[in-house]
């Protein structure tokens, strides 16, 4: 930093001085860091929102689900970030029988359900009984 200050100096006399063009004078600016350092298990994010350090489990948000995909975390069910998409195959959480993918669990309403999964389209057996006229869209606005 001291090494630039003194060139600037050296330059701004001899352009006072009638010695150098003022076209000529270029003043080199120290680099900027752009991007947040992240550590461990984090991966860094240029969203639309800013830079951000992403880990899996974190709270994102749902509507930028397509941001998340260029830096393989996918966000859906709960609003957290997970390394794969959310299948509806009956695996680890998923309810068999609907999609966007619902948790299991022993009742579910219509009401229970973020306005973000609806309408919900049944696509097998209807074990919480979402869709009352039988046309294969539950949760109908």
């Amino acid at each position: 930093m001291k090494h630039a200050a003194v060139a600037v100096a050296t330059a701004v006399l001899a352009l006072a001085a009638g010695a150098l063009a003022p076209e000529r004078v270029a003043v080199a600016s120290p680099p900027v860091a752009i991007a947040k350092a992240c550590g461990g298990s984090y991966v860094h994010a240029a969203l639309s929102w800013g830079h951000k350090c992403l880990r899996e489990g974190q709270f994102c948000k749902v509507a930028h689900d397509r941001e998340y995909h260029r830096y393989g975390f996918h966000c859906h069910t709960g609003a957290r970030l997970s390394r794969r998409a959310t299948p509806n195959n009956g695996g680890s959480g998923c309810q068999p029988g609907y999609s966007p993918c619902l948790p299991r669990v022993a009742d579910l309403n219509c009401a229970d359900i973020p306005a973000s999964k609806k309408p919900v389209r049944v696509t097998g057996s209807d074990p919480y009984r979402l869709d009352g006229d039988g046309d294969g869209i539950a949760c109908e606005p």
